[in-house]
């Protein structure tokens, strides 16, 4: 799920996706995984990292409100103009989203992979980006070693499908 939204008039743009009941939120092309649960109705707590957040969401007539440790926040969602946004990529494209340090690689060539297992993770700005499996296969080759740096767009590992 892709959202955009308003908050002190600037756009930010948020993508969602729910994988084994953890939620991984990308935001400025870096990767947070989070856990979320409503304990009723507008009241959630959010645990990201070791980091507990509860927070209280209400709505207005066009914006909601979001109250976390005493701050307000006001955000408006707004629709997506006619230029197609989207966080998700072509399936099989492992190209670095993020310009970055590489500081782990967790396979070799020849390696087996399943869908979802982590490849390569980039830091940037003191944040993780995680490239993950697209698709089970097998690791044919790999571009980046530990302590590269990366710009965006840059080929991180080439998988051939399996059948």
């Amino acid at each position: 799920m892709f959202i955009n939204y308003e908050h002190e008039n600037s756009v930010y743009q948020v993508g969602i996706e729910k994988r084994n009941n953890k939620f991984f939120i990308t935001y400025d092309n870096t990767e947070y995984q989070a856990e979320a649960e409503e304990i009723k109705p507008g009241y959630l707590k959010i645990k990201i990292g070791d980091k507990l957040i509860k927070a209280v969401v209400t709505e207005g007539e066009k914006e909601k409100y979001v109250f976390i440790d005493g701050e307000i926040f006001r955000v408006k969602p707004i629709p997506l103009t006619g230029r197609r946004m989207s966080t998700k990529r072509e399936e099989g494209d492992l190209r670095s989203p993020i310009s970055g340090r590489v500081t782990k690689v967790s396979i070799e060539e020849g390696n087996k992979v399943k869908k979802d297992d982590i490849l390569v993770v980039i830091e940037a700005m003191k944040m993780e980006y995680l490239i993950r499996a697209p698709y089970n296969g097998v690791v044919k080759k790999i571009y980046v070693k530990e302590e590269d740096q990366i710009e965006i767009g840059e080929q991180t590992v080439e998988i051939a499908k399996e059948d």
